[in-house]
């Protein structure tokens, strides 16, 4: 269920928010016993005594592990990777592809410039950004991430079905198509 189970780490302190709340603000801290120094009333936050997002969290829990979603999140995961990996052998400025699950980055490069050292083109937020544009006009919403802004962000609902996953896939790779079409234009005008 948490990517430290994955590298094999037992981590000293686990903390959780967001969608553990089942849409509801709610923040948890999972630690070790012997770590338990707190005094009542001395962690303080926003997130905190709100029964409901409790009650909706404890829900949300629940229903993951009822429905196994670990598993269906790693297969779905893994067929939104070989979608986007077969537009990478398809697509010169499609760099790494990579992530755990559903939590999926894909690096867009400039192979047009001179690779590194290691062989790596460089980063292209232009293009990244202009992609996320054309994403956006079809209905798909994409975070733009990385170091220079240039790391498509997938990050679909854990309830994600397999013809959702397709559909992103599709949209990406017309954005993707659409993106490079208008850059290529406007670079050679």
């Amino acid at each position: 269920m948490f990517a430290f189970e994955h590298a094999g780490i037992i981590p000293d302190v686990l903390v959780l928010s967001k969608a553990i709340g089942g849409s509801l603000p709610l923040s948890v801290v999972i630690y070790h016993k012997k770590y338990d120094v707190w005094k009542p009333g001395a962690h303080i936050g926003t997130f905190r005594g709100n029964q409901l997002a409790m009650a909706a969290g404890l829900a949300t829990l629940t229903y993951i592990k009822e429905n196994n979603l670990p598993e269906k999140v790693a297969q779905l995961g893994d067929r939104l990777s070989n979608h986007l990996l077969e537009l990478k052998r398809n697509v010169a400025f499609i760099g790494d592809v990579r992530g755990r699950g559903l939590m999926i980055g894909v690096e867009v490069v400039n192979a047009d410039e001179q690779q590194d050292s290691l062989g790596h083109y460089p980063a292209h937020p232009k293009l990244a950004s202009r992609i996320q544009q054309e994403c956006l006009k079809r209905g798909l919403i994409l975070e733009v991430g990385g170091r220079h802004s240039a790391v498509m962000r997938f990050l679909p609902p854990l309830i994600v079905t397999e013809e959702q996953v397709d559909d992103i896939a599709r949209i990406f790779s017309e954005a993707v198509h659409v993106a490079w079409e208008a850059y290529h234009t406007a670079k050679i005008l």
